[in-house]
C-alpha cells in the first residue's frame, strides 16, 4: 500500500494535510490559477450569450416600434379623414336628415 493510501484509510490526517503532502505550494498556486483562467473563460462565453441575446431582443424591439410608428402616423391621417367638416355634414344630411338652416330660419339672440 503507497503512502497516499494509507494517509487515507488511517482517518487520522485531514485532506489538508493529504492535499500538503501530496501538491507542492507551486502546484497548489498553478492549479488555482487554471481554475481561475476557466472560470474566467465560462464568464466570457456567458456574457457574450447574454450580449446576443439582449441585442436581438433589441433589434426586435426596434422593428416593432418602426412598425407601431407607421401604423400610428396611418391612424392619424384616418382620423383626420373621418374629422374633415365636409364629411361630417354629408353623413349628417344622410343618415341624420339634417340641412343646413336658410337666412330667413336663423334667429340672432342679443342678451
Amino acid at each position: 500500500m503507497n503512502a497516499a493510501a494509507r494517509f487515507v484509510h488511517q482517518g487520522v490526517l485531514t485532506r489538508h494535510l493529504v492535499l500538503t503532502h501530496l501538491l507542492t505550494r507551486k502546484q497548489i498556486a498553478v492549479l488555482l490559477l487554471a481554475l481561475a483562467v476557466l472560470v474566467s473563460a465560462l464568464s466570457i462565453i456567458y456574457v457574450t450569450h447574454v450580449n446576443r441575446v439582449l441585442h436581438a431582443s433589441y433589434q426586435h424591439d426596434l422593428l416593432e416600434q418602426n412598425r407601431l410608428h407607421l401604423e400610428r402616423g396611418q391612424l392619424l391621417l384616418e382620423r383626420g379623414t373621418w374629422m374633415m367638416q365636409a364629411r361630417i355634414q354629408q353623413m349628417a344630411e344622410k343618415n341624420l336628415g339634417m340641412v343646413v338652416p336658410g337666412n330667413q330660419s336663423v334667429v340672432i339672440v342679443h342678451e
